[in-house]
């Protein structure tokens, strides 16, 4: 007798339906994007008993004809895709064709639907439709006078898996997640209105309005003081929204929210980029209060990565991390609630800034990245070019970091303990890692000079001829474009000889065979790295191994150097890798101290 059968199409679907529908929350999502993508302007939910009971979603969308509404139940069927085309290119909430069949199949399901009438009406659209599901059994479906959209009540979820049932948690925390993705989807559609019942109690009644009224409906926040706007667009990314202010943090992350393309999702990573920008800002176990929604070409994302759909791929997340990041900070810094000393952000604008110099009769431009001078013979010359400066992930950022050069006298800096570096601003006590400040400084000059490599490299007056294993020269020959932007000119002789001709500025005469070595070393242990972000990975390992160490004596002018190249960095308060690079002590908290 064969052990290998088939399982019986009722079973089959009560197992994937696991996949999509874990709790009462899982059926709210995907009906309430079923009706936004129906083309809704007003949808209405209410549960019972946190959704075990009873869950109730009305919407005015287009509404099904009877054909597709006996579809609407059956496992991948769906109106969202057609072609492999538009699975990479998806731009609905839904498009797996599972929904609604994995709710049928764990619950009973009743569908009322009527198409919009169309100027041809023969008659047939006018007729509302009802289908009435129990799982395991075949839908019925029959004529029904109801109203122009879809009408969905699914009764008794799990009633035919008590195990599944057993495992719900009470009904306050059910209705917790329901009620977290309503806001969610809420703040997604500000042009739809959103009714929101939990039995006969009205939890929020939302009307289409702003994003930040939308945001003080149904988070209660009063966003006029509370919130600061975020926009900033790049290489075809967008990121717009609303960040909180340090005082409305929150213990949890309940006030948390990302979109995509106007879709709800969950990405530790960009999180992260927004809460970098709060470093220093926030005491430990604090957290950010958000409504960010990023805009981005659907070709370069894939959201089919979870049954749930809450993660998404980016093709360069770095990209997307480091615009979050610069935007988040550069609003902050808008709001005064960075301290000033940071110095200009980048911003998306001119380059350079001129300074008129009446006696030469000409144009001064002041680089302050580089503090490079630039003189033009005329005022009618055009700026020079110079490359652009390199995000801290990758992502090219144009920069206004040309300002004139300060003319006050130089702070006063000492050196504690071999390891920080301390200087005095208006805000306070300064307080900075050395190998970390550095680390920022040259990771930067790095990926300002590798659009011109003529200026990132010294060439050797001898060449240096170094051996390394054929694992290594494996290693060096994949990444041999990477090591050139950089600024090293190799040739690969043999399986295990590589000679040197040229190598970065920051490596030290004699010091040629030990950075390469590293950086093969690093590489070979750190793992597949995608293509776009290779040159980036080597520029953050290079920036980190050259940095000066944690005890390293450094003379005055060295410390006064390193920071002023600190604060001319796009981001200086932060290592490539996100560490940070220094902490203010304010002259209040010292006070206090010493009182």
């Amino acid at each position: 007798m064969a052990n290998i059968h088939i399982l019986p199409e009722y079973l089959a679907n009560q197992i994937a339906a696991g996949e999509v529908v874990q709790r009462p929350e899982s059926v709210v999502k995907e009906l309430v994007e079923n009706a936004v993508d129906a083309g809704a302007t007003a949808i209405s939910v209410v549960v019972r008993d946190a959704g075990k009971q009873l869950i109730h979603v009305i919407d005015n969308g287009g509404g099904m004809s009877k054909d597709d509404l006996a579809m609407s139940v059956v496992r991948h069927a769906t109106s969202k895709i057609k072609t492999e085309h538009d699975l990479h290119a998806i731009r609905t909430l839904g498009f797996r064709g599972e929904a609604l069949a994995s709710i049928a199949a764990v619950a009973d399901v009743e569908i009322r639907t009527k198409l919009q009438p169309s100027a041809e009406d023969d008659g047939v659209s006018s007729t509302g439709w009802v289908l009435a599901s129990r799982p395991g059994e075949s839908p019925d479906i029959r004529p029904i006078a109801t109203s122009v959209g879809t009408q969905i009540l699914v009764r008794n979820l799990f009633y035919n898996v008590p195990a599944r049932r057993k495992f719900l948690k009470s009904d306050l925390t059910e209705f917790r997640h329901v009620s977290e993705t309503m806001q969610r989807m809420a703040l997604s559609r500000t042009d739809v209105r959103f009714t929101f019942h939990d039995g006969d109690v009205l939890v929020f009644d939302v009307r289409p309005s702003s994003l930040l009224q939308r945001i003080r409906d149904v988070l209660g926040i009063n966003a006029d003081r509370a919130l600061v706007p975020v926009s900033m667009v790049e290489d075809g990314i967008s990121v717009s929204g609303y960040v909180g202010l340090p005082e409305i943090a929150r213990q949890s992350r309940s006030g948390q929210f990302l979109f995509l393309n106007g879709r709800p999702i969950t990405s530790r990573p960009l999180a992260h980029a927004i809460l970098t920008a709060y470093e220093q800002l926030l005491s430990t176990g604090s957290h950010p209060v958000f409504v960010v929604n990023i805009e981005i070409d659907p070709n370069k994302v894939d959201v089919n990565v979870h049954p749930q759909k809450h993660e998404v791929k980016f093709d360069n997340e770095r990209a997307a991390y480091l615009l979050i990041q610069v935007a988040v900070t550069k609003a902050l810094r808008e709001a005064d609630v960075l301290p000033a000393f940071l110095g200009d952000l980048p911003l998306a604008s001119k380059p350079l800034q001129g300074l008129a110099t009446p006696a030469a009769g000409g144009i001064t431009y002041v680089n302050r990245l580089t503090g490079e001078i630039v003189h033009s013979q005329t005022s009618s010359s055009p700026p020079p070019t110079f490359p652009p400066v390199r995000s801290a992930h990758g992502g090219a950022v144009a920069a206004a970091l040309f300002t004139p050069p300060p003319k006050t006298e130089q702070a006063p800096v000492f050196q504690a303990g071999s390891q920080y570096i301390l200087t005095p601003t208006a805000d306070g006590v300064m307080v900075i890692d050395q190998h970390a400040a550095h680390e920022r400084v040259i990771y930067e000059r790095v990926m300002n000079k590798h659009a011109t490599p003529a200026h990132a490299e010294q060439a050797l007056l001898f060449s240096v001829k170094i051996t390394r294993s054929p694992s290594e020269i494996v290693i060096v020959r994949e990444y041999l474009a990477e090591f050139q932007k950089l600024g090293f000119r190799l040739d690969i002789l043999d399986s295990t000889t590589i000679e040197i001709h040229s190598v970065p500025t920051d490596v030290q005469p004699g010091n040629e065979e030990q950075v390469l070595g590293k950086l093969i070393d690093s590489l070979q242990h750190g793992g597949t790295i995608p293509k776009e972000r290779r040159f980036d990975h080597i520029a953050t390992m290079f920036a980190a191994k050259q940095a000066i160490r944690r005890g390293d004596r450094l003379g005055t002018e060295e410390m006064q150097t390193l920071v002023e190249n600190l604060l001319k960095c796009a981001l200086p308060h932060l290592t490539p890798e996100g560490k940070p690079t220094f902490f203010l002590l304010p002259f209040d908290e010292l006070s206090s101290r010493l009182t």
